[in-house]
């Protein structure tokens, strides 16, 4: 049985650095609190669901679905309060928190935090710099509010990775080339981070596979519950080897109606550490991801992503490591206030333990359809329909008595989000 861990070993939360990031979380709100121009902005999404897939990640399970069997019926998707402001012309701070009432070790977490310092523009250039935690520039699908995708409920197979292992705890800079302002049809951007903070990001694609939900976990959260396999409770973001992280990417923007993007991200873990006061292995994760998202002037959106890498582990010298990619594309068209969205996935997890102990753990196949309606009747009340089908092959299903290796998973939502805020 494949673990975050070793069995049987001692788990200890990594207390000091949460109660350090709550408590500058909670001093960045108050200090913004007086700026002036603040935005604010709070969301209650409830959902109405039928499931049949197998128990849900958060519960123990290797569900491919946010909402298994037993949650059928109505349920919270997601409770949310979000904060910015400036502080000065020049800086600006950002606060995310949410609720997902799914058993983690504190009922609200947060998601996003951070400080950002952005000058004006020098010479047909612009520089933005982010300290503090948030997602790295990957994603062409999660661009509303909270990191939220504007098409569907549950992200892709990629996005839904994201939001559960990758976070960047440190600090990202941003150069533009404004190519538009100068007579161009496009603009540039390089964009380089370097974090810490992300030893376990690995465990749940290596262990579970890939998934398509929207539960982000929040920083220092955890994934799975104590004691349950095959994660145990993990959490995704430990620093514990005390090496750096970083990662580097291009973007090119035509007209604003045309994007493509390209990362190369690496945690640079070292995979024979051994946290023994947690029991956690340092996750060994890199990636190169690319996408491209094209827009019409008639409220068409098509994206196309894919996202292929390795994490891997090596606890007393011996290497195990798990490949994996994930593609997706994605059509949507507006409506006035109506969204129409589909989306196609297609996923795999591969396993390389060495012999004579290889054992294929992790290893999956998958693809997904996902089809949604969104209606936005106002400003502050949004209504959902989706219809999600995710058909995998799992190693680790039977292994772990949690049925057989192909299964066909089926999700339908509901949502009604009621939403308040400064801008609305």
């Amino acid at each position: 049985m494949l673990e975050g861990r070793p069995a049987g070993a001692p788990r200890a939360l990594p207390v000091p650095a949460a109660r350090c990031c709550r408590a500058a979380c909670l001093a960045l709100l108050a200090f913004g609190a007086s700026a002036r121009a603040a935005d604010w902005e709070a969301s209650l999404d409830m959902r109405l669901l039928y499931s049949d897939a197998y128990r849900s990640f958060m519960d123990g399970g290797i569900g491919t679905t946010r909402f298994d069997r037993n949650d059928t019926g109505l349920r919270l998707g997601r409770a949310r309060l979000a904060f910015s402001a400036p502080l000065g012309e020049l800086w600006s701070m950002h606060f995310d928190a949410s609720a997902w009432d799914d058993k983690d070790r504190s009922p609200v977490g947060v998601t996003e935090a951070y400080l950002q310092f952005r000058p004006y523009p020098f010479s047909g250039y612009r520089l933005r710099i982010k300290a503090g935690a948030f997602y790295p520039p990957v994603s062409l699908e999660n661009r509303a509010a909270g990191w939220e995708s504007p098409y569907t409920l549950s992200y892709s197979a990629i996005n839904t990775w994201l939001g559960v292992e990758v976070r960047t705890l440190g600090v990202e800079a941003q150069l533009d080339w404004l190519g538009r302002r100068t007579g161009h049809s496009f603009d540039l951007s390089a964009t380089g981070g370097a974090f810490g903070w992300n030893e376990g990001a690995g465990v749940v694609v290596a262990s579970d596979g890939f998934m398509l939900h929207d539960r982000q976990t929040p920083v220092f959260g955890r994934v799975g519950q104590p004691g349950a396999a095959l994660l145990n409770g993990v959490g995704p973001f430990l620093e514990f080897d005390g090496h750096v992280g970083a990662y580097a990417g291009l973007e090119a923007r035509y007209l604003d109606r045309v994007v493509l993007r390209v990362l190369r991200y690496e945690n640079r873990a070292d995979p024979t550490v051994v946290d023994f006061v947690s029991g956690a292995i340092a996750w060994d994760t890199r990636f190169s991801s690319a996408g491209l998202r094209v827009e019409s002037e008639t409220g068409w959106t098509g994206i196309v992503q894919w996202l292929g890498g390795e994490t891997a582990i090596a606890p007393g010298g011996q290497l195990s490591s798990w490949p994996f990619r994930a593609e997706f594309a994605l059509l949507s068209k507006r409506f006035g206030r109506h969204t129409l969205s589909a989306r196609y996935d297609h996923f795999r997890v591969d396993s390389n333990s060495p012999p004579p102990d290889f054992e294929p753990y992790g290893r999956q196949r998958g693809q997904a359809f996902t089809a949604a309606w969104l209606f936005e009747a106002s400003s502050h009340w949004r209504f959902a329909l989706e219809w999600l089908a995710v058909r995998s092959h799992s190693y680790n299903r039977p292994e772990n008595l949690q049925g057989p290796p192909l299964a066909t998973e089926t999700q339908i939502q509901l949502a009604v989000r009621y939403a308040l805020g400064s801008g609305l």
